[in-house]
């Protein structure tokens, strides 16, 4: 990690006046490493043409915890600078957002940016610009399958100290496992110590990291039709899959309808895990993708239905799990998904 992070740093010396000087149409700014400003060191200073200070925050990554902890130093500058600035490698979406609610500039090596000085003299915005640094292979998540068990575990209630034990007991993961991701969470900045126990630093940050590489496709579904339609089919699809003990557990606009009330909806998700075309089978759903109503979704992991709780006579996942699905769904999720956010539903949904 530490030598990641000076290969970046490298990296950053040499292209970053380059970069700046592209978007903002001037002159290259001239770059000075490991410069001490006040009682702590910056990464980088420069004083471009127009006399204005830039203290540069370098990190190797995006997600919003390291993203809020660069924040959080940067602040430390603010009487020092006319523009303190992170630098990244490409700035993801969950970052980008954290960098907005901390008031945060940035630049990217890829040429994307978003700067502000408080006179407003200066001021740059562009996104759009492919990531110039996409990962090799396919590098190791804490949000994979299985190892997002922790997190899923830690937000079902973000105020409880875990240990690490704890957590493996919990999650049926192996100690070494949950020591992996809880190391690579903390690396992250995503959770807070005390001594031995652990929980997350900010449960928000958290999920928007989850969110980032949260992909419903890699679910199995099968999509299809059941006569019917919104909240009775979804109280019928229930009622029938807990009549025959098939374990299982409602997402989307479902949830979130049996949650809070958010908005009639047309479509219904539910996970069954299993022999998923025997579920079709008794709910008489005919398979034919034009005009479906309904998604049986194969979790990728059992995981998913961990902290299942039912609402309104529906079985349903929980609310953080309920929040990632419905950023990949059709009608009213994106919207249902903020409404679970602003009225403060994820960490303590009514029963």
């Amino acid at each position: 990690m530490q030598e990641q992070a000076l290969q970046f740093e490298l990296e950053v010396q040499r292209r970053l006046p380059d970069v700046l000087g592209d978007l903002l149409d001037e002159p290259p700014l001239r770059l000075s490493a490991d410069q001490r400003v006040g009682d702590r060191r910056a990464d980088f200073v420069s004083v471009d043409e127009h006399g204005r200070r830039w203290i540069v925050e370098v990190k190797a990554s995006s997600r919003p915890g390291v993203v809020a902890d660069a924040a959080d130093q940067l602040g430390t500058f603010s009487d020092a600078a006319d523009v303190a600035v992170l630098v990244v490698p490409y700035m993801t979406r969950a970052g980008a957002e954290t960098a907005a609610e901390r008031r945060l500039n940035w630049v990217d090596l890829s040429g994307n940016a978003s700067l502000r000085t408080a006179d407003r003299q200066l001021y740059v915005s562009v996104s759009g610009r492919p990531n110039r640094y996409p990962a090799q292979g396919r590098p190791s998540s804490p949000f994979a399958a299985k190892s997002a068990r922790v997190t899923r575990t830690m937000l079902l209630d973000p105020s409880v100290w875990w240990r690490q034990k704890d957590l493996a007991d919990k999650t049926g993961l192996d100690d070494g496992h949950v020591s992996r991701i809880v190391r690579r969470l903390k690396d992250e900045r995503m959770l807070e110590s005390d001594g031995t126990l652990v929980r997350p630093r900010d449960p928000d940050l958290l999920l928007d990291a989850w969110s980032e590489d949260y992909r419903f496709d890699r679910h199995k579904v099968l999509a299809g039709h059941v006569s019917g339609t919104g909240v009775d089919l979804a109280r019928h699809i229930g009622a029938l899959l807990t009549k025959t003990d098939h374990r299982h557990g409602f997402t989307g606009l479902a949830a979130a309808w049996a949650t809070d009330g958010f908005a009639r909806f047309r479509a219904v998700t539910v996970y069954v895990p299993g022999d998923v075309r025997a579920v079709a089978e008794q709910l008489d759903m005919s398979t034919e993708e034009r005009g479906a109503n309904v998604q049986l979704v194969v979790p990728d992991d059992i995981g998913v239905l961990a902290g299942s709780s039912i609402h309104n006579d529906l079985l349903c996942v929980s609310t953080p799990q309920v929040y990632l699905d419905l950023q990949h769904l059709p009608e009213r999720a994106d919207e249902a998904a903020q409404h679970l956010r602003d009225e403060g539903l994820l960490w303590d949904a009514p029963a």
